[in-house]
């Protein structure tokens, strides 16, 4: 057991980089100066995708923060994380739908049109077609071998 807190401590070393990262980038993103859109409704909405994704990014860092420091400090909850982490029928489905790699390829994604929202339109809705197509084929593999298996 010793070993997972190693590996909470880790994480959570790794989500705080990570929070500070997304308030970096959230900042600059607005400081930077963006192309001017053909209408002002696409503007809106570039600038609403940008900034659910930076809400979604933090949101999601601090839930997983709070959640590895009180695993760390209860006992229980550390073991129900244990168990919950090694459950081998929920490790043989990540690994069935290619879990790490499709996560990369959908968080690259979904910076990648973060970005592309303030320099091309037409770069930003192909990045975001992109993003959604991988999500939804994963969404779907995930049911599929959850209904399989």
């Amino acid at each position: 057991m010793e070993e997972f807190k190693k590996k909470l401590l880790y994480r959570q070393l790794l989500i705080w980089a990570g929070l500070l990262f997304a308030c970096f980038a959230f900042i600059l993103s607005s400081r930077f100066e963006k192309v001017a859109p053909p209408s002002e409704a696409m503007r809106g909405f570039i600038d609403g995708f940008q900034a659910g994704i930076a809400a979604s990014l933090l949101g999601v860092l601090i839930i997983l923060a709070v959640k590895y420091f009180i695993a760390r400090s209860r006992p229980d909850r550390l073991r129900n994380l244990y168990i919950f982490e090694t459950d081998e029928r929920r490790l043989f489905i990540k690994q069935k739908t290619g879990n790490i790699g499709m996560n990369i390829i959908i968080y690259g994604l979904a910076v990648g049109t973060a970005i592309a929202g303030n320099l091309n339109d037409t770069v930003f809705f192909s990045l975001l077609g992109a993003c959604l197509f991988v999500t939804s084929v994963r969404a779907i593999m995930k049911l599929y071998y959850q209904r399989k298996y």
